[in-house]
């Protein structure tokens, strides 16, 4: 037989494998255990402090307890338990509550306690939550309530905008899911209504402004405010030369929406940029129009183009996000001439500088966009707004002006642009440069 020397030595491993396999799980089991025990204990301890908490604020005063938000820290057996206690008007009905309509009401004050601690991970909090009616006389009737409620774009409710008023009294508080925050027990009278947190604008663009406002003695008064975290419209430029569409730039875009009362100038008048940002702009379920310019005389409609044309620019804004869109401009085919004529053109003058003056849109300063003619004696990028424009070419010794010349000159000369020839040696020019 063959020999068996060493089979004692593979029993022997093969039992301390499992010996270690059996170990290992015995103790993994005990491990279990203990932290299911400790995690067991930190429950019942979070509970007992969430209780707590509850009896400490139905002990409060009504006045005090309106809308009370606050975070603390107990310590216990070595272990810090952070308790955040809440507390905000109620109504009856729940369904009218989440809706926050006119008929909302402060009824009564649902007050909450949330405990956590630093092992709780990604688990549950411990929750504790009551209801504190008020008792009899401790509304004055000289108080009433007020209804806050901040909706989006979609009429949606926008939770955690903080709340805050001065006036006859004072308030604070928190939108709760649906918007809605209900002050109640406030002395009647005139208050200023403030919002922060989320970043939020109106349909204006305009960030919130103290907001007037009112409580009625033994009344409510809703408030409903529309606000929603902005988009933008970034506008590229071209226009065509030779028949061919090239990049171009501008300096200002005109942006409307019909919610909107107004039309809005975004940009930097007198600086050119391939690009222009308009923001922040409130994301209308409907569409901007977009077109060149610094004022609503620049709109390409007035002139007989649409959006047909890629002049007018339909742009839908989404709230945290940028909507592109590329607008087509009218170009100016200026050439400067050193010559006194057509007859006599001569050469074209390099580096002469064309003044251009917006006639369609004069404020108290009207806006004078300057230029430079290039080698061949024109403009290196012609493109314009829909205007009519007064101009100066200078090459510094003499300047000659036209007025009154629109671009284009009509809506059949879009694609071709307007052809201007200015002569420096003409009868008409004048010594030095433009003023």
């Amino acid at each position: 037989m063959e020999s068996e020397r060493g089979g004692v030595l593979v029993e022997v491993l093969v039992s301390s494998i499992m010996l270690v396999i059996t170990a290992v799980g015995v103790f993994s089991a005990f491990d279990a255990g203990t932290r299911s025990t400790a995690d067991q204990r930190h429950r019942v301890q979070a509970n007992g402090i969430a209780e707590a908490d509850l009896a400490r604020m139905r002990t409060m005063k009504i006045s005090a307890l309106s809308n009370l938000v606050q975070t603390k820290v107990v310590l216990m057996d070595g272990t810090p338990y952070t308790v955040e206690s809440e507390a905000e008007f109620r109504q009856d009905d729940e369904t009218v509550t989440s809706s926050c309509d006119d008929e909302a009401k402060a009824d009564y004050i649902q007050i909450r306690s949330t405990v956590t601690w630093p092992s709780l991970g990604s688990r549950d909090p411990i929750v504790a939550e009551s209801l504190v009616a008020p008792p009899n006389g401790s509304i004055s009737t000289k108080s009433g309530s007020l209804v806050v409620q901040i909706v989006n774009a979609e009429d949606v409710g926008i939770e955690g905008v903080v709340l805050s008023g001065t006036g006859t009294g004072v308030f604070n508080g928190i939108t709760g899911s649906n918007g809605c925050a209900i002050f109640g027990n406030l002395t009647a009278g005139q208050y200023t209504l403030t919002l922060s947190g989320p970043v939020l604008y109106d349909d204006d663009g305009k960030a919130p402004q103290p907001q007037p406002t009112s409580v009625v003695a033994e009344g409510t008064n809703t408030l409903v405010l529309q606000y929603d975290q902005p988009g933008d419209i970034e506008a590229s430029f071209q226009t065509r030369v030779g028949g061919v569409l090239v990049p171009s730039s501008a300096d200002a875009v005109m942006i409307f929406n019909s919610g909107m009362d107004l039309a809005k100038a975004f940009g930097t008048p007198g600086t050119r940029q391939p690009k222009v940002t308009a923001t922040p702009l409130f994301p209308f379920s409907s569409s901007y129009a977009v077109y060149a310019g610094t004022c609503e005389a620049n709109d390409p409609s007035l002139f007989g183009e649409s959006t047909s044309a890629g002049t007018i620019a339909e742009a839908l804004v989404t709230a945290k996000a940028v909507t592109p869109v590329t607008l087509t401009l009218p170009a100016l085919h200026l050439t400067t001439w050193s010559g006194s004529g057509a007859e006599s053109p001569e050469g074209p003058v390099e580096g002469a500088t064309v003044k251009i003056v917006d006639t369609k849109c004069t404020p108290e300063e009207p806006l004078v966009r300057t230029l430079t003619t290039n080698a061949a004696g024109g403009l290196a990028d012609p493109g314009l707004p829909f205007s009519v424009y007064d101009f100066c070419v200078s090459d510094g010794v003499t300047h000659v002006e036209e007025a009154g010349v629109p671009v284009p000159f009509e809506p059949a000369n879009f694609e071709t642009g307007t052809k201007l020839d200015i002569y420096l040696d003409e009868p008409n020019a004048q010594p030095g440069a433009c003023s």
